[in-house]
């Protein structure tokens, strides 16, 4: 008979839904810890542009997988699965509550599923994939490995563009890869994801970002690229900050422009991850549909599964 797998509760949404308020505020009552899944709140000096908890927060809550790495430093997804899953068993192990927030959608995919950590996709590969619809990405994935393509949705252009990356690195089959390399994991996720409707989503994208600016974020930014951090490393690739970098480089002449553009690369992103998290979540989690004055019911929503469904045994 197997092992039934522990259920690891995971609260994400899309950038700007309030996840981390939710988290940080059932966290602190509950006596819990919060594992981030975030691909830039690992990076050290980025604070502001990432949403980070703030020091009187991680006074109050015990915080893990944030600022590990400086923003030169190397750190994949398969980096991140790594460190996050031995974290996850040692936390186990001790019977120390906790629970994961974030809104990466690779660095979930990593931490939850079997993932192949292989060298970096070489640039011709990745052009050559972006040129193509996710359409026509799904009729090669089919004809190069009909098992694989069975297990993914159509529409999901992130696991289908992976697996072809797989094969076009390896020449092997995406599912014979995945066979070999990976074991299988003693945890499973229980989703819960919060999400705001189109024309609030913008509005509070649009206000998260001018307080990120009242606080210091062009400051932060030249504070980066002073210590010689820049648009070299795939860190500060990142919603806010690249549009700053390149407003710095005279590449975007405006301040007031730089600024749109951030916060309409940040929505066209929010836009991607809700894309990602309804083909990925079919079946694996809870869809809620924030309104400003739900934040106590899910809040109350999240505190019931957390201590009557993930946490009954502890």
């Amino acid at each position: 008979m197997e092992d039934k797998k522990i259920k690891i509760f995971a609260l994400i949404g899309h950038t700007g839904s309030g996840k981390n308020r939710i988290a940080f505020e059932i966290a602190k009552e509950l006596g819990s810890s919060i594992i981030l899944c975030d691909s830039k709140k690992v990076y050290k000096y980025m604070d502001i542009g990432t949403a980070k908890p703030t020091k009187e927060m991680r006074e109050k809550v015990k915080y893990y997988m944030i600022d590990i790495k400086k923003p030169d430093e190397y750190y994949s997804a398969g980096n991140y699965a790594r460190d996050a899953e031995n974290l996850i068993n040692s936390l186990l192990k001790k019977g120390e509550k906790f629970f994961v927030v974030g809104g990466g959608t690779l660095y979930l995919k990593a931490l939850f599923e079997n993932f192949v950590n292989l060298p970096e996709v070489p640039d011709e590969v990745r052009k050559k994939l972006k040129s193509k619809t996710t359409a026509e990405l799904y009729k090669v994935l089919k004809e190069i490995d009909p098992l694989r393509a069975k297990e993914i949705h159509p529409n999901d252009r992130v696991r289908i563009e992976r697996a072809i990356e797989i094969y076009e690195i390896t020449g092997e089959k995406p599912s014979e890869v995945y066979k070999r390399q990976n074991k299988e994991k003693k945890f499973e996720p229980f989703y819960f994801c919060i999400y705001w409707e189109k024309e609030i989503r913008k509005k509070r994208i649009s206000e998260r970002f001018d307080k990120m600016m009242e606080m210091g974020l062009l400051e932060e930014v030249d504070k980066l690229l002073s210590m010689g951090y820049d648009l070299r490393y795939k860190s500060l690739d990142a919603h806010g900050y690249k549009d700053l970098i390149l407003y710095r480089m005279g590449k975007i002449e405006s301040i007031d422009k730089a600024v749109a553009l951030a916060k309409k690369r940040t929505y066209e992103y929010t836009k991607r991850q809700l894309n990602f998290f309804k083909n990925y979540l079919e079946k694996k989690g809870y869809f809620y549909k924030m309104e400003e004055n739900k934040f106590e019911d899910v809040k109350e929503k999240i505190r019931k599964i957390l201590e009557e469904v993930i946490w009954k045994d502890f």
